[in-house]
């Protein structure tokens, strides 16, 4: 096999939970770019997205709704060849009054139970109901989307004072490297051990969006001193979706310029 068509996604067909989001959008470049067919389940809407993927409006907190679009995909695309679990809850960066930065003893039922349902519980649910496709083909490639706070705990030092990020957050991120484990193990056990499963962990990402006071202390936080530019993770997505990654599965990618090895 030539070394390109080792990273090549012609003719295969993706699902992104959360494909409308900023990193969704991301990692449906990169799908796209390499060939693969595209679809978002999510409740948002991206321009972006439209230009190179296809949205389906899909509450993956709620079964019946997954199930509903994933048949939709294998009829019209007539297989899930990769699925991205990237659904998450992450507020912006904290501002007064804003749900998600609250004091961790105070922190709200509502938004604990928010942040659980879609980040782990919509995971659980998607992976549950492509399995059966996957099985069938008996090839796949699912990539759960964590983070370095999966790894690490929470610097709060970096937020303004008395602003905290969510404890929901780092516990799904967490969670989400169990279930990867747990669903690799599966599917070998199932006969099916060439669905593969596997988690990428990423560090900070700059949309332009954090203030220059932020991005001072996050300086220090990685060997590049920098957060990652959002097109800097295509490479890896590529990479576990496609044959490159055959021999790999219920690992964690970690891409995150250093910062946990510190």
């Amino acid at each position: 096999m030539q070394t390109s068509d080792l990273f090549s996604l012609e003719g295969r067909v993706a699902i992104i939970t959360g494909g409308d989001g900023r990193l969704g959008v991301e990692h449906a470049k990169a799908l796209s770019g390499a060939g693969a067919k595209v679809y978002s389940f999510d409740t948002a809407r991206s321009e972006e997205l439209a230009k190179i993927g296809t949205h389906i409006d899909v509450d993956i907190t709620k079964p019946e709704q997954i199930a509903d679009a994933v048949r939709a995909v294998v009829k019209e695309a007539g297989s899930i060849d990769i699925l991205i679990n990237n659904a998450v809850i992450d507020p912006p960066l904290p501002k007064e009054g804003e749900a998600g930065w609250d004091d961790y003893p105070s922190f709200p039922k509502a938004q604990w139970e928010k942040e659980i349902a879609v980040g782990l519980s919509g995971a659980q649910y998607t992976i549950q109901t492509v399995a059966p496709q996957m099985l069938k083909q008996k090839k796949g490639s699912i990539i759960n989307i964590t983070s370095t706070s999966g790894i690490t705990a929470p610097n709060h030092s970096k937020y303004p004072k008395g602003r905290f990020k969510s404890a929901a957050y780092p516990t799904v991120k967490t969670a989400l490297l169990g279930l990867t484990r747990a669903w690799a193990s599966y599917f070998s056990s199932a006969g099916a051990p060439d669905v593969r499963v596997n988690a990428v962990a990423f560090g900070a990402v700059n949309f332009k969006e954090i203030t220059p006071e932020l991005l001072e202390k996050l300086k220090g936080r990685n060997m590049l001193g920098r957060p990652a530019r959002p097109d800097e993770y295509h490479g890896a997505i590529i990479f576990l979706a496609s044959d490159a990654s055959a021999f790999m599965t219920a690992q964690t990618l970690v891409m995150d310029a250093g910062q946990t090895a510190w």
